[in-house]
């Protein structure tokens, strides 16, 4: 096979055949004499060149893309190849001139080549001999109507060569060719012989029946089918093809087998011929029915005389059935003759006749013949409900390969109306079930949009009452980008309300499928444009809002819907239970929007008092790195853990509680306390930001709005220096209670930046065991006190200038007026917050601390002018630290030499 396939390819490589056709190597090729028939498909590109070298083919076979190659391969040579060439030569030539629709049709004419000789005709499944012995092809499988359209489809083909005085001389089995539509065609026409010679030279004579068994079989007539006047008496007549005919009809029923065996030999076809009589009336032959036997009857006999001719053959009654003369009629050259009253009474006779006909007789015989007429398209109204009814059940792949590309030109064609009514119908039962989801956006969709867009008022609704049922299968890119976009344009330009109520369900249809981008600013702009007034449109319009009131968002129903909604619930056409509807409607809308409008505010509120909460209540404070939110900030910048979850370990490696100090000064009061070194370090990094720096606490807690309220009792004060900064720090007593307080001023912030001695002095106060909330920005009440040794004055004194030339700064406020209230001396972290150097180192020696007396600080509140520093109920030391000389000399040398701009 390989073998053979390697020289046909050679062969294609050689001729116009292989140009334009693509012979099909899956399948095993058929037989039909000395030919081997493949399967072809005919190229793309090649269908202009093939009709052109089709000589003798008409315009119809040209266009066909699936063929039959018949070939044949030499492998003799001499004379009897050439023999051989001479018979193929002869049936190819006699196939190609006689035009017959019972004759198998050509398509490419003979070709020959070194080794081959090739020609194309219409598809063939195979021969009937094939066919008949064939059990495992259900495609060329026979039903008893098949085999009578059959057998008529020979007669008639042989009454078309009778009447051109033609005797097909080996009439067979094998030289009967089934097409793809299950036609039964003549074929092996290598003994044709017409009845005269050409030029008026008399009849034909008779030429003996001989047979060389040198020869391959095929050269020779076939004994068993051999008419025995044809071998015993020398007579040539069109009686010799009806007694083949008979033959062929025995084969039929009985699985291909002839009446008899001759085995090519004269005495044995002369000893069955004088038995015919006794053994067309034996036991074995009943069995094939009586209308069989009786047509057997008249065509088996041993004398011409007898035998039906090709005409009355056709008229038996073995052919008295109402589905083989429906399949008669169907025929291509007998259905044009009829008119057109005839062909509709048939068409509408043949839906009720389909039924009693096989499903594989339906699928090869009657489908093709129907597809056919479909030419005309007046008639397609009662072609299409017989197409339908077959196309039931067929697979889907037959489906879309035959049926589907014939209906496919057929979706725009508007005239008459019902075909595109036939075809809607059809779009779910028939067309979604048997058409692949890809294929039915491709192919089937354009029906439905054709339809949308005819001018048909009844296609229109017929095609729309299709849609809510495809929007489900459709894919939803398709949906919202073709099929949605159409909806639309019809429902704006039509002036039909029913078309406008069936356009408002299949918008219906497709809210769940569509997205909320598309609703909102697509579906309800087309929604708000409705201007009738009518009832139904307006109750229409309801459902679909109120479909789309789950979908899309509070804000679109509170401007869009709802405003439509009341504006269309005033219709002066609606009755009092259509306004009802309109009213729950509405009632429902708004109530969803005012508890997730609600809803929304509350968490907006609570976001905002989430947000207030940490930049409200205390950030980073400016001494020791304490404050509401984050404490434990380290010189170089870093976070102590322990400090931050709110635990932090003793000397003596327990763990003592974190109280609420804002200032960080716990540890250094307790260390000054105890008469030992400061455990904590007052002085804050140089790379804290300033915005960091000047947030600040209030001093116990207390807050412009604190008036009068009672708190702790008002501490002394005591003064110390740690790591080379003076420090003042306030003790609290256990008695005196705090006089009231009036809430301090606004102050500005500090602008003015002025030299001041190398000693920078940290003011401290203790919280109160509770800290208040956040409020506005208590740096503004920071003010520099003095820490120069010189005496106190009525107003704040300024340190000494530097002499020495080294750049000293410190903050300047301008003194508060219209209160009591003063401010602290600013902190280490203020200082830095304006390119302050770091921290000096500590002195030897600290200052000790005067004490205040709960008296004295009573006696301090109540005068109207206290020391420089402090006013109002702020209690004050009642005299000034002072550095000792060595202190004074250490602080003056400090900032000698340092120069921030360096």
């Amino acid at each position: 096979m390989a073998s053979f396939l390697s020289q046909a390819s050679s062969y294609f490589g050689r001729t116009n055949i292989s140009a334009n056709y693509t012979i099909d190597e899956s399948q095993s090729p058929t037989h039909c004499g000395l030919w081997k028939i493949y399967k072809a498909t005919r190229n793309a590109s090649s269908s202009t060149a093939s009709a052109a070298t089709a000589s003798g083919s008409s315009s119809a076979s040209a266009s066909k893309n699936v063929v039959s190659i018949w070939m044949h391969t030499f492998s003799t040579r001499g004379q009897v190849r050439q023999r051989i060439t001479d018979q193929l030569k002869k049936e190819a030539s006699s196939l190609t001139r006689l035009r017959h629709p019972c004759i198998l049709e050509v398509v490419e004419p003979l070709e020959e080549s070194r080794n081959d000789v090739a020609f194309a005709t219409e598809q063939v499944f195979a021969s009937l001999s094939e066919a008949l012995v064939s059990d495992h092809r259900q495609d060329v499988q026979l039903d008893e109507v098949e085999i009578q359209k059959g057998l008529l489809q020979v007669a008639r083909g042989l009454e078309f060569l009778h009447t051109a005085k033609m005797v097909h001389q080996n009439l067979s089995t094998e030289s009967i060719m089934i097409n793809a539509k299950g036609d039964w065609k003549l074929a092996g026409f290598s003994f044709l012989t017409p009845l005269e010679q050409p030029g008026g030279g008399g009849k034909t004579p008779w030429t003996f029946p001989d047979y060389d068994p040198s020869l391959p079989p095929a050269m020779s007539r076939n004994f068993d089918y051999m008419a025995p006047e044809d071998a015993l008496d020398e007579k040539l007549g069109p009686e010799n093809d009806m007694y083949s005919l008979g033959c062929v009809v025995y084969a039929v029923h009985n699985k291909g087998s002839p009446p008899f065996r001759n085995r090519n030999s004269l005495p044995n076809l002369r000893g069955n011929a004088d038995q015919l009589s006794t053994t067309i009336g034996s036991q074995s032959w009943s069995r094939m029915g009586r209308d069989v036997l009786e047509l057997l009857s008249n065509l088996l006999t041993r004398y011409p005389g007898a035998r039906l001719s090709a005409t009355a053959f056709q008229q038996s009654g073995y052919f008295n059935s109402i589905l083989v003369s429906t399949l008669k009629f169907m025929e291509r050259d007998s259905f044009a003759g009829r008119t057109k009253e005839e062909r509709v009474q048939y068409l509408k006779g043949l839906l009720k006749i389909l039924p009693q006909f096989s499903d594989r007789l339906l699928r090869r015989k009657v489908l093709p013949a129907v597809l056919e007429l479909m030419t005309d398209r007046s008639l397609l109204p009662f072609i299409l409900p017989n197409v339908f009814h077959i196309s039931k059940n067929l697979s889907s792949l037959e489906f879309t390969n035959s049926v589907l590309p014939k209906l496919e030109p057929l979706f725009s064609v508007q005239d008459p109306p019902q075909n595109m009514l036939l075809l809607l119908d059809q779009i779910e039962p028939l067309f979604v079930p048997k058409v692949a989801p890809t294929t039915f956006r491709e192919q089937v969709t354009p029906l439905l949009y054709a339809a949308l867009e005819a001018e048909n008022v009844m296609v229109q609704e017929k095609a729309l009452r299709t849609v809510p049922r495809l929007a489900s299968i459709l894919e939803y890119a398709h949906v919202k980008e073709v099929l949605f976009p159409k909806l639309a344009s019809l429902f704006a330009k039509t002036k039909v309300l029913s078309v406008k109520v069936n356009c408002l369900i299949c918008f219906h249809a497709m809210v769940s499928i569509l997205d909320k981008y598309t609703l909102t600013e697509k579906l309800v702009p087309i929604l708000a444009r409705i201007k009738t007034k009518e009832p139904s449109v307006m109750i229409a319009t309801l459902a679909v809002h109120e479909s789309m009131a789950t979908k899309v968002d509070r804000e679109t129903l509170a401007t869009a819907i709802i405003p439509q909604l009341w504006v269309m619930s005033m219709g002066p056409m609606l009755n009092a239970e259509q306004f009802g509807r309109f009213m729950k409607a509405i009632k429902e809308m708004s109530g969803r929007v005012e508890k997730e409008h609600s809803a929304h505010l509350k968490d907006v509120k609570r976001m905002q008092d989430h947000t207030d909460s940490y930049t409200g209540e205390g950030g980073v404070t400016t001494a020791g790195g304490s404050g509401g939110g984050v404490t434990g900030i380290g010189a170089g910048g870093e976070i102590d853990f322990a400090t931050l979850v709110g635990q932090t370990k003793t000397a003596g490696g327990g763990e003592k509680k974190v109280v609420d100090d804002p200032f960080g000064l716990a540890d250094d009061f307790a260390g000054l306390g105890s008469g030992g070194a400061s455990t904590g370090s007052f002085a804050v990094a140089s790379d804290v930001s300033p915005a960091v720096s000047n947030v600040h606490t209030p001093i116990g807690g207390l807050t412009p709005t604190h008036t009068g309220r009672s708190g702790s009792a008002f501490p002394s004060s005591s003064s110390s220096k740690i790591n080379g900064s003076s420090l003042r720090t306030v003790s609290t007593p256990t008695a005196a209670a705090p006089p009231s307080l009036a809430p301090p001023p606004s102050y500005s912030r500090p602008t003015t930046l002025s030299a001041t001695s190398s000693s920078t002095s940290i003011t401290t106060a203790s919280p109160s065991t509770t800290t208040s909330a956040a409020t506005p920005s208590w740096s503004n009440l920071l003010q520099p006190s003095s820490t120069s040794s010189s005496s106190s004055s009525s107003t704040p004194s300024l340190p000494p200038s530097n002499t020495t030339g080294g750049p000293n700064y410190n903050i300047t406020l301008a003194p508060a007026t219209g209160s009591n209230w003063s401010t602290p001396a600013p902190s280490t972290a203020n200082s830095s917050m304006f390119g302050a150097p770091p921290a000096i180192e500590p002195a030897p020696t600290m200052m000790a601390a005067p004490t205040l007396t709960p008296a004295a600080a009573a006696s301090g509140a109540s005068s109207s002018g206290g020391p420089q520093g402090w006013g109002g109920s702020v209690l004050q030391p009642t005299n000034k630290p002072t550095l000792s000389s060595a202190a004074k000399s250490q602080s003056k040398d400090a900032w000698k030499d340092f120069d921030p701009f360096a």
